[in-house]
């Protein structure tokens, strides 16, 4: 995850690329028909086999399919951990002949290396097999290039199990130019936001800390009390924290549409409403609601009661482990380990009613078809497999079974062998956001919960989770780019110090608000919200 505290917990825990996925996505030009490869006719009979794709391997592999190579181009988060990438690179082979009579090279590359060469290749129309995409290389806008290929023109006959992993509605989220050109990765795909607390510390308090609150909002005023008890408890604490933040309002304290302009240009959830008198289709400033104001106010009163800290970054340890904090905020959680932190406390997990979803939470970690792929048909079968094969989803994250993993007497899969010290690993991937399906991974208890519970809860939160008004709508920022970073520049000046609760009064709270709203105006805010509301409004017009 990027966002601060989210960053730090990922460090900790097994969640280590949650959030992959946001980022605005400028738009493009409608699809170029003449880039795409033609449909007309199957590419199967015309693959030739490769050096290494001998007649002889033809012949012997699966059904009637000829031999044929395909590249995976893939993005990994922790390549430090793909030592064993020969190993692996030998099981995919292994599979592939049997499944596909294909192989697929995996290239995993570094955030550095997939952002040298990835567009490059995407722009010049290299031919391209599977292609992980983020949003570092914003789908739709490489959709509307014409650097993918439909595979909405391929899933009936070649990938029809892919098609049941999303509801109609993302689907249609991810139509471009009445195509779809990405496959997402079925993992955490909404905002699952909660809190995970100290058992421990809340138990010799007397504190009951799952009254189904509906947000963080609605706890200052037990948590004023929380910490007042502690203190009177244990004075030893009275300089710690009580609570550690997600150092930014949206999505922990609110939920709203972002279209890639900053908070200063949002739509409410439906819902989730922040300003419920502008409906779902109105955008605005969430800067200059009452919701904002009121947000900012509260972290100075929390800080000031010593809930929070005034800057956690003072501290010499670590404050997610320590025994005087008792709320930790959290982000993309649906199980954890009691001692996800460390030994010094019991730690249980509560998730807020009510989680949501926009489209970046989709096309932040996908898989797309070069457009000039010489196979796409066997492309499309291999994400296919991906996506719906537990065998080649716990490979991808956890290695080979004897090599990397095996099964105690208990059947309990266990990490040994090459990845038995986890901190010189052979091949630990988890939790691959970017490797197909995770929800079908067969994980270790202390990555996947007891019986894959994290993983069951995850696929219950998708499918439970309110989409936004405007799923698939992509701002196409060319129009307002210079407005954009003027209005960038002066949040950056004010947003740390609101949003952190660092302010010495309300009245200061007040004050900075409102400077940062007229300077917001000052650099060209109105426009954005203008052309922002304009191409909302064509994209709605349009559908």
């Amino acid at each position: 995850m990027k966002r601060k505290l989210v960053s730090l917990m990922c460090m900790v825990s097994m969640m280590s690329a949650m959030l992959s996925g946001c980022g605005g996505r400028p738009g493009g030009e409608g699809p170029k028909e003449a880039s795409k490869p033609g449909r007309e006719e199957s590419r199967e009979s015309k693959a030739q086999p490769t050096e290494e794709g001998t007649s002889e391997e033809a012949e012997a592999g699966a059904g009637d399919l000829e031999y044929v190579e395909l590249k995976w181009d893939a993005l990994s988060y922790q390549p430090d951990n793909i030592k064993d990438l020969d190993l692996i690179q030998a099981a995919l082979d292994e599979y592939f002949k049997e499944k596909l009579n294909c192989r697929v090279v995996l290239n995993p590359m570094t955030i550095g290396a997939y952002l040298e060469n990835v567009p490059t290749k995407l722009m010049s129309g290299e031919e391209m097999d599977l292609i992980t995409v983020n949003s570092d290389v914003p789908y739709n806008n490489y959709a509307n290039m014409g650097a993918f290929f439909p595979i909405d023109t391929l899933w009936d006959e070649y990938g029809s199990d892919v098609k049941s992993l999303f509801g109609e509605g993302v689907w249609e989220s991810l139509e471009v130019g009445g195509h779809i050109y990405g496959v997402p990765v079925l993992k955490d795909n909404c905002y699952i936001i909660g809190y995970i607390y100290n058992k421990t510390l809340a138990d010799e308090l007397g504190l009951d800390m799952e009254q189904g609150w509906a947000g963080f909002a609605g706890m200052e005023e037990y948590l004023t009390e929380a910490v007042r008890l502690r203190n009177e408890r244990f004075p030893e604490y009275a300089h710690m924290p009580l609570m550690m933040d997600g150092g930014e309002i949206c999505p922990y304290w609110v939920a709203l549409e972002r279209f890639g302009a900053g908070e200063f240009a949002v739509c409410n959830i439906p819902g989730k409403e922040v300003a419920r008198e502008l409906g779902t289709d109105k955008v605005f400033n969430y800067f200059e609601t009452d919701a904002f104001r009121e947000a900012c106010l509260a972290k100075q009163r929390l800080v000031q009661t010593g809930v929070l800290a005034y800057d956690t970054d003072v501290f010499e340890t670590n404050l997610l482990a320590e025994p005087s904090t008792l709320l930790i905020v959290s982000w993309g959680y649906t199980w954890i380990d009691e001692h996800l932190f460390g030994e010094n406390y019991d730690a249980k997990l509560v998730v807020f009613d009510d989680v949501w979803t926009d489209g970046g939470n989709y096309t932040g970690a996908m898989t797309a078809i070069g457009a000039n792929s010489k196979n796409p048909e066997r492309a499309m079968m291999a994400i296919e497999l991906f996506n719906t094969d537990p065998y080649l989803a716990t490979l991808m994250r956890f290695g080979v079974e004897g090599e990397h993993w095996e099964k105690d007497a208990d059947g309990e899969m266990r990490l040994a062998n090459r990845n038995a010290d986890v901190a010189n690993v052979g091949w630990l991937q988890w939790y691959g956001p970017f490797y197909g399906n995770l929800t079908i991974v067969d994980a270790p208890e202390s990555y996947g919960g007891p019986d894959g519970i994290m993983l069951q809860k995850m696929a219950e939160y998708n499918d439970e989770a309110i989409l936004a008004a405007h799923m698939g709508f992509v701002l196409d920022t060319t129009p307002i780019e210079n407005e954009l970073s003027a209005c960038n520049n002066v949040v950056s000046e004010y947003y740390g110090n609101l949003v952190g609760g660092r302010h010495g009064s309300s009245e200061a709270v007040d004050r900075m608000i409102d400077e940062m709203n007229a300077k917001l105006k000052e650099n060209g805010l109105e426009r954005i919200l203008t052309e922002v509301q304009a191409q909302i409004d064509a994209w709605a017009e349009g559908k």
